[in-house]
């Protein structure tokens, strides 16, 4: 759960970051893509979509708003209709949030996202309940595709370390850059 600090943070970064991170990418290079800074639809299915189709079905289906994406960062529970699931990730230039993120995940905290590339962007994150520990990862979000997959490499896991990786779907939404 997100703490109130960190919530109000988000969801003004969400209104401002559709003009603000458009500048900073043209003065940082021209020939750089543009980062996959947005709120994402959380895919209910491990395995991803296997078409864009799928996800323009679930959008559909679970009709995603900025105002739900409100609702779960201030800890409230959205009034969903039964049996959608309405996961959201928030990713910022220097935050990832997950609504879904219980105590002791690694997958919420602060991001540093690296240049993104055919679509493939690489990142560092500090979990905000595993200060010590960084882990590394990737997101793939072509900007023509609705399919975006977050993969966190060498999350601790009893006795070894594993890979996940989460597949969300874009959407459209007034003030909420996707």
């Amino acid at each position: 759960m997100l703490k109130v600090p960190n919530a109000l943070f988000v969801v003004t970064v969400i209104a401002a970051t559709s003009g603000a991170s458009s500048i900073v990418d043209a003065q940082i290079s021209a020939s750089r893509e543009r980062a996959p800074v947005g709120t994402y639809l959380w895919f209910p299915d491990s395995a991803g979509p296997k078409s864009e189709d799928e996800c323009r079905a679930l959008v559909a289906s679970v009709k995603p708003s900025r105002k739900r994406v409100e609702q779960w960062l201030w800890g409230r529970m959205p009034n969903s209709d039964p049996g959608t699931d309405d996961f959201y990730l928030v990713l910022t230039e220097t935050r990832m949030d997950p609504t879904f993120s219980a105590e002791g995940d690694y997958d919420a905290g602060e991001v540093a996202l690296g240049p993104t590339m055919n679509g493939e962007t690489p990142f560092t994150l500090v979990p905000d309940d595993h200060p010590d520990t960084t882990i590394k990862g990737t997101i793939v979000a072509n900007p023509n595709s609705q399919i975006v997959a977050v993969t966190l490499r060498d999350i601790p896991l009893d006795d070894g370390q594993t890979d996940r990786t989460v597949y969300y779907c874009r959407f459209d939404e007034p003030m909420t850059e996707t």
